[in-house]
């Protein structure tokens, strides 16, 4: 915690805790992380942001510094709900909003479920469209269906977490100092099912249980016509085909190509940094 010397709390959301970062004051902009990391992906960028505004960076449940939880209790239906818990306890009716990967549609579901207006979005190598009839999953999350293999890689072998610097255009940004900070949450193996749970929780077919909830997100997000901003690592071995998709779905937003690979917040923060700025001006 010495690195990230923001307020730190935590909140019950249907039974869970959640662990909360908080920095400086005002108009509330939420910061959702993906999969696998916590709040600690939104270092660099906090660093450089001022305090004109309330930053607030939940940890997902079995994530971070929240309560871990068994593999089958992840479902996006799960998440979402402990994500409006969390959004009830932001007084506010606007919010902003910066998501990365997962952090995409936990935090608009979270959001568009505790009846909160987003007021700014900025978006970040994420899926926040459903999938089509006739789509393939990616190599990674086809990975993770495969029972004995996924097991062994992501619980045994603590993939992605340890490998990291394949998902990164520029690997120094993930020195050893960080990837302590990365891991430490999972050190313990009866605690580390979270980035397997999130990876099976991509849809491999048109009936996998997340498709119902992504489809509404998507119609919802069809309907947002606020600021925002797109910022993408073009250099992304997963999710680099999306960008296309994102932009469609978002066209008010402008679009900022980087030089990153996955995680644009660690890669090239000052880009991340410059979008919030313009957005929630």
């Amino acid at each position: 915690m010495q690195e990230l010397p923001y307020k730190h709390s935590w909140i019950d959301v249907n039974g869970k805790n959640m662990h909360i970062m908080e920095k400086g004051e005002g108009k509330p902009i939420v910061m959702v992380h993906g999969n696998p990391m916590w709040g600690y992906l939104y270092k660099k960028v906090l660093k450089g942001l001022d305090n004109s505004h309330k930053y607030i960076i939940p940890d997902l449940i079995g994530f971070g510094f929240s309560d871990k939880i068994k593999l089958n209790e992840h479902s996006l239906e799960a998440h979402s709900k402990w994500m409006a818990e969390f959004f009830l306890s932001i007084k506010e009716e606007k919010i902003g909003l910066v998501v990365h990967d997962w952090g995409g549609m936990i935090g608009i579901a979270g959001a568009m479920k505790a009846g909160k207006k987003i007021d700014g979005l900025v978006v970040m190598n994420t899926a926040i469209t459903a999938p089509k009839d006739g789509f393939k999953p990616t190599w990674f999350h086809s990975l993770s269906q495969m029972p004995i293999i996924s097991n062994l890689l992501f619980r045994g072998l603590n993939f992605p977490l340890s490998f990291l610097h394949r998902f990164a255009n520029t690997p120094e940004s993930f020195d050893q100092k960080a990837m302590k900070a990365y891991k430490y949450p999972f050190r313990n193996f009866k605690d580390n099912c979270g980035p397997l749970a999130l990876a099976r929780m991509v849809p491999n077919s048109m009936h996998h249980p997340s498709v119902p909830l992504e489809q509404e997100i998507e119609e919802y997000l069809k309907e947002y016509n606020g600021p925002a901003q797109i910022v993408w690592g073009m250099n992304d071995p997963v999710m680099w085909k999306l960008r296309r998709r994102t932009s469609r779905l978002l066209p008010q937003a402008k679009v900022v190509k980087t030089t990153a690979g996955h995680f644009v917040q660690e890669e090239t923060p000052d880009e991340v940094i410059a979008a919030i700025n313009k957005v929630f001006k």
